[in-house]
């Protein structure tokens, strides 16, 4: 069997939603395929960034007003950063981010998408196959139908089969990172909508997060570059594990808290290096274009700015009736004019400082003590 569309989007992630979601109105046909059925668990830090709103409402206003009236979500406009000192660093943002279970959030995106009349929903379905030519893209299903278009967006992250089948970028233990993540009940003295960056001395340039989420939960977990877990040999559940259980002032508050989920890993394809993210008649978005931010390991947001692009692009594709490699690299300038800056900024943060514990420590002494100095570090981070 064979169906024919305009537009194939591979992962119904919060990249590929984004892209459906930018699709919308077009006239175009597009099928957004997922291996998974909604709601359905990713593991994840579930922090997202300020400017979310503001990509859903370029796109829509409506889904901007929409995600206003979404509840499964915990305020967050202060960072607080704890050096390897145990030095304290709160850091305000200008706007209101949040933490949101991606259980809840993903299902959240697909169901706007769910409302788009032009999107055909295939979900439970993994893709075995891409073929590309001339004449168009063909993507073979594990249902046995075969689906036709013009063009195909990979929205399936580091491991999906449109990055994996269409470039040769390879996994760099020194551009990606290795995590862990658990929910927790009755964690003591969570500050009031502030997410917490803890660089323990033995873990940097990694560190441990707490992030609050509704109804006295939080998001738990640690991450480490790919290539120090590599050489420290570091089991990461078990690293985690024992900062809970032995550094005296997470101990403490850890104490009567209860775990109430597994602990889950995953890796993080960090935006600190460029790598192809289109070519003839494809463009990848997300995890799957490594756009994720090399210092805090934010990237729902870029994510779904890649997504918006992405779509975008595929607009103007068909505006033109062109999709060649050529012109797909509007694409890629779009995304890296976008985020590349702000990456490179916090590559060099981690490299510069967050590496060096003892440069870090008088940073955040400093900053801590002064005023212009705390107010520079703000326009940095804001």
């Amino acid at each position: 069997m064979t169906e024919q569309f305009d537009v194939i989007i591979c992962g119904a992630g919060p990249a590929g939603t984004t892209c459906a979601l930018a699709l919308g109105n077009t006239g175009l046909k597009v099928a957004l395929v997922d291996k998974n059925n909604f709601p359905r668990d990713k593991v994840c830090g579930d922090a997202i960034a300020a400017y979310v709103p503001k990509v859903l409402n370029t796109i829509n206003p409506a889904y901007a007003k929409a995600l206003e009236s979404f509840t499964a979500k915990e305020k967050v406009n202060t960072i607080r950063v704890v050096s390897p000192n145990e030095k304290t660093l709160d850091i305000s943002y200008g706007e209101d981010g949040f933490i949101s279970m991606r259980l809840e959030f993903d299902n959240f995106l697909l169901e706007l998408v769910k409302q788009l009349p032009n999107v055909k929903l295939l979900l439970n379905t993994s893709v075995k196959d891409i073929v590309i030519d001339d004449k168009g893209v063909e993507v073979y299903l594990d249902s046995s139908l075969k689906l036709q278009a013009q063009l195909i967006i990979g929205c399936d992250g580091e491991q999906g089969l449109v990055r994996k089948k269409l470039t040769h970028t390879q996994l760099d233990p020194k551009h990606h990172a290795a995590a862990v993540r658990a929910y927790f009940k009755n964690v003591k003295n969570i500050p009031k909508a502030t997410f917490e960056l803890h660089f323990l001395k033995d873990v940097i340039p990694g560190y441990f997060w707490i992030f609050p989420l509704p109804d006295n939960r939080v998001n738990i977990g640690l991450g480490l570059l790919t290539k120090t877990v590599s050489e420290r040999k570091l089991n990461l559940r078990n690293e985690m594990l024992r900062i809970i259980e032995t550094v005296p002032y997470l101990k403490e508050r850890f104490e009567g808290a209860e775990m109430i989920s597994d602990i889950k890993g995953y890796g993080l394809p960090l935006g600190s290096r460029k790598v192809s993210i289109s070519g003839n008649r494809f463009m990848l978005c997300g995890d799957a274009a490594s756009l994720i931010d090399p210092l805090t390991g934010e990237g729902i947001g870029q994510a779904m700015v890649s997504g918006r692009y992405a779509g975008w692009q595929a607009k103007k594709c068909f505006e033109q009736n062109n999709f060649s490699a050529t012109f797909m690299k509007h694409y890629d300038k779009t995304v890296y004019n976008k985020l590349w800056k702000e990456h490179r900024r916090s590559y060099l943060i981690r490299e510069l400082l967050i590496n060096k514990p003892k440069l870090f420590n008088l940073s955040v002494n400093l900053i801590s003590n002064n005023k212009f100095l705390y107010n520079l570090t703000k326009k940095v981070f804001n």
